[in-house]
Formats: C-alpha cells, sequence, structure tokens
C-alpha cells in the first residue's frame, strides 16, 4: 500500500466540503487509464475513493465529471487486499462531495448504484443490500452483496444509501463459471464504507 504524505492524511481526516459550488458537478467521477475505465467518488477534501483495480499501478488518471470536465488525478495509495484506491484531483472545487458514511449497510437497505458501465457516462442503478458484509476471499477483505445488476465500469463508483451518503463502493460481481471477478455482469459486490473509513483511519 502505498502511504500517504502526512499532508495528504491531515485533509483526508478533516471531513470539510469544497465551498465553490456554483462550479460543482456531482460527486460521481469517470476514471481513465491507458488501459481501461472505471468509476470513483468524490468525499470531500480532494479526496476521490476509487476500486484499486481501476487505477492499478498508474501513478495519474484522468478524470471526468458529469459536467464534462476533465483533469488530472493523482493516485495517493492503493490497497489491493481491500481493494479500495484514493484519488487525488487537481481541482477538486469542480465536484460536489458525498459524506462517507463510515458504517456497514442492513440487509434490505435500498441502494442507488453510479458508474460508467460499458463506456455509457454516469448511470445509476437500483436495488437493495442483500447480504451482510463479509469476506470474499481472495478478492476482497470484506463486501456485501447487493442484487443491482452492474457492469464493467462501475467498479470504484459509490453505492449511495437513501440520504445520498456513501455506503460502500462497487468492486465487482459474481461471475457463475469463475467465481468472484470484476465488474462484468450479475449481481453485485460492495466494500462497505466502515472499511474504507479504516483505510483513511477514521474508524
Amino acid at each position: 500500500m502505498r502511504m500517504l504524505t502526512a499532508i495528504a492524511a491531515a485533509a483526508l481526516l478533516a471531513g470539510c466540503a469544497p465551498t465553490d459550488s456554483a462550479t460543482r458537478a456531482g460527486s460521481a467521477v469517470r476514471i481513465e487509464t491507458p488501459t481501461g475505465l472505471g468509476s470513483g467518488v468524490y468525499i470531500g477534501n480532494g479526496v476521490i475513493i476509487t476500486a484499486a483495480h481501476v487505477v492499478d499501478t498508474a501513478p495519474v488518471v484522468t478524470l471526468r465529471s458529469d459536467a464534462g470536465d476533465e483533469q488530472r488525478g493523482e493516485v495517493l495509495w492503493t490497497n489491493k487486499q481491500y481493494d479500495i484506491a484514493a484519488v487525488r484531483p487537481a481541482n477538486s472545487r469542480r465536484f460536489a462531495y458525498a459524506q462517507l458514511q463510515c458504517r456497514e449497510p442492513v440487509v434490505g437497505e435500498q441502494l442507488t448504484a453510479a458508474g460508467n458501465p460499458f463506456g455509457l457516462k454516469f448511470i445509476t442503478m437500483h436495488g437493495y443490500v442483500a447480504a451482510k458484509a463479509t469476506e470474499y476471499a481472495p478478492k476482497w477483505k470484506t463486501a456485501f452483496v447487493t442484487d443491482i445488476s452492474m457492469a464493467s465500469g462501475m467498479s470504484g463508483g459509490p453505492a449511495y444509501d437513501a440520504d445520498g451518503g456513501v455506503i460502500g463502493i462497487n468492486v465487482g460481481v459474481a461471475d457463475p463459471h469463475g467465481g468472484a471477478q470484476g465488474a462484468t455482469s450479475g449481481f453485485a459486490f460492495v466494500v462497505p464504507s466502515s472499511a474504507v473509513c479504516s483505510l483513511l483511519g477514521r474508524a
């Protein structure tokens, strides 16, 4: 896991929203690398959370907002055990932020997943929590299952709760022919926001 600098860690813990609301897009982000694309979510203080496999080993990625803005993002760190990564956008004021809830969802709770499936831009899908968080080795240290049908490109995107807070990060689906895989089809696996908060030192 690449370590945060002291300045970056302090920013992650502060939890403040950007103030330039007149120019901000939504909190969901499209992330592009030389080898593919995925999604992410801006959680405030110059930090976007995504899936580690979306950024892979890239030190810099391209970020696009639903308002059409494009900018560079620096990969701060990745954690492959949890499949979570943090990215710092060049201009965080271009995004609205979504509150990271730092809790695990309740089975049956309603969710909205956002992302960029199959190259389509900023799609939302709705569903429910189907199972509580547990380990799904060797892919994810902890994840919960939803009945949302996701597709490639939604990995790294947010799962919002009914209040619009980030309850998890989409990381993949179940492949009936080969177990848990990156997001291609079928119901989804989501890393709970409680785990993300632990990685950020907020727990």
